[in-house]
């Protein structure tokens, strides 16, 4: 009987090359499938925040509303208002971009049946 270990181990050498290639290949396939945005959930997140902070502060001036139910404010004031976060200039970053900033989007205060809502307008 001839002694077949070193085509048995070369075998097994070879098993184990092509399976490690065909994990790599499947890895790579199926990772970007996992890709995330995350500076869109960053971006929905800050205009959440922005809208509820804008309705607690509304809910705390409602001389705002002496003359309409509705409030038209821009970020950068809620931001001078110390209502929602900026740096010191009043400036709130765009998550999406560096460059950008959020201080021209205007958001709409609404009292309804003393139900106070915020919407960033786009």
């Amino acid at each position: 009987m001839k002694n077949n270990r070193g085509a048995v181990s070369v075998s097994l050498i070879i098993l184990l090359a092509v399976f490690t290639v065909g994990y790599f290949m499947l890895a790579n396939r199926f990772s970007y499938d996992f890709d995330v945005n995350y500076e869109d959930d960053l971006y929905d997140l800050k205009i959440a925040s922005i809208e509820k902070n804008a309705a607690i502060y509304a809910e705390e001036h409602e001389e705002l509303f002496a003359e309409s139910s509705d409030v038209y404010m821009t970020v950068e004031e809620l931001a001078l208002a110390n209502v929602i976060i900026s740096n010191t200039e009043g400036v709130v970053d765009d998550p999406r971009n560096n460059e950008d900033n959020l201080n021209d989007l205007r958001v709409k205060i609404t009292n309804k049946d003393d139900v106070i809502t915020a919407e960033v307008l786009a």
